[in-house]
C-alpha cells in the first residue's frame, strides 16, 4: 500500500514538474511575442507623443493580456513548480524555508503584475482614446482635462511598474539562493537569478525616480538579460531533470524483476 502511494506521488511530483517547465516557456515566450506588439517608437517620457502612439495601437489591450498571460504562467506555473522541487527534494533545510520566502514572493509579484496590466493595459488605453477624441478648446477644455486624467494613470503606472519590478527581483533573489544551498539544480543556475534579481530590483528602484526614462538604460538592459535567459534555463533544467529521474526510476525498476 505504502509502494503504490509512494509511486503514486512521485507520477504527481513528475507530472507538476512537466507541466511547470512548459510553463516557463511558454510563458516567457508569450510574453516576449506580446511585448514585441507594443509600440515603442515615441519617447516614454514625451507624453502628448506616446499618448498619440498608444491612442491609435489597435492592439494594445490585446498585447498587455499577452503580457499577463504570459507573466501568469511563469509566476504561478514555473516557479509554483520550482518551489515544490527544492521544498521536496533539497535536504537542505535553509533552501526549504527560503522556497517557502520564494513562493510567497511569487504570489506578490503575481498580484503586482495583474494590478500592472490593469492600469498599462485598460485603464491608461482608455484615458489617452478620451484624450485623443477630445475637441481643443483652450487650456481649460476638455483636451487638457483629459490629458491630465492620462497623465496621473501614467504616474500610478510608474509607482505600479517600479514596486512590481522589485518584488520580481526579489524572486530572482531568494529562488536564486535557494538553488546554490540545495543544490538540487546546478549552483550556477542559482548565481545567475540572483545576479538577475539583484538587477531587476535595481531597476525597479530607477523606475521609482526617474520613471521611463530607465527604458533602454544599462539597469534595463542587465535586467533583461539576465532574467529572460534565467527563466528559460530554469524551464530546460527541470524538464531535463524529470527525464533524467525517469530513466532511473526505470532503471531500479528493472532491477527488481
Amino acid at each position: 500500500m505504502e509502494a503504490r502511494q509512494e509511486e503514486r506521488t512521485q507520477k504527481e511530483m513528475h507530472s507538476l514538474l512537466r507541466m511547470g517547465s512548459v510553463a516557463f516557456i511558454a510563458g516567457i515566450t508569450i510574453f516576449l511575442v506580446s511585448t514585441l506588439m507594443h509600440p515603442a517608437g515615441e519617447d516614454p517620457t514625451n507624453h502628448p507623443l506616446v499618448f498619440a502612439e498608444y491612442a491609435q495601437d489597435h492592439l494594445w489591450i490585446a498585447s498587455h493580456m499577452g503580457q499577463f498571460a504570459g507573466g501568469m504562467l511563469v509566476f504561478l506555473g514555473g516557479f509554483v513548480a520550482l518551489f515544490r522541487l527544492l521544498h521536496i527534494r533539497s535536504e537542505s533545510g535553509i533552501a526549504s524555508a527560503l522556497a517557502w520566502l520564494g513562493l510567497a514572493a511569487t504570489i506578490a509579484a503575481g498580484s503586482a503584475l495583474a494590478i500592472l496590466q490593469a492600469i498599462d493595459g485598460i485603464a491608461l488605453k482608455m484615458a489617452v482614446d478620451a484624450w485623443f477624441t477630445a475637441v481643443p478648446a483652450g487650456d481649460g477644455g476638455e483636451e487638457a482635462i483629459t490629458f491630465r486624467v492620462a497623465e496621473g494613470i501614467r504616474w500610478t503606472e510608474i509607482a505600479a511598474n517600479s514596486f512590481f519590478r522589485i518584488l520580481q527581483g526579489s524572486v530572482g533573489i531568494i529562488f536564486g539562493i535557494a538553488i546554490v544551498a540545495s543544490a538540487t539544480l546546478s549552483r550556477w543556475i542559482g548565481a545567475l537569478g540572483i545576479v538577475a534579481g539583484v538587477a531587476t530590483v535595481i531597476l525597479g528602484v530607477s523606475v521609482a525616480y526617474t520613471g521611463f526614462a530607465t527604458l533602454h538604460s544599462i539597469e534595463d538592459t542587465i535586467s533583461t538579460w539576465t532574467y529572460v535567459p534565467w527563466i528559460i534555463i530554469l524551464g530546460i533544467s527541470i524538464w531535463r531533470k524529470t527525464t533524467t529521474e525517469k530513466k532511473i526510476v526505470a532503471k531500479s525498476n528493472m532491477g527488481k524483476w
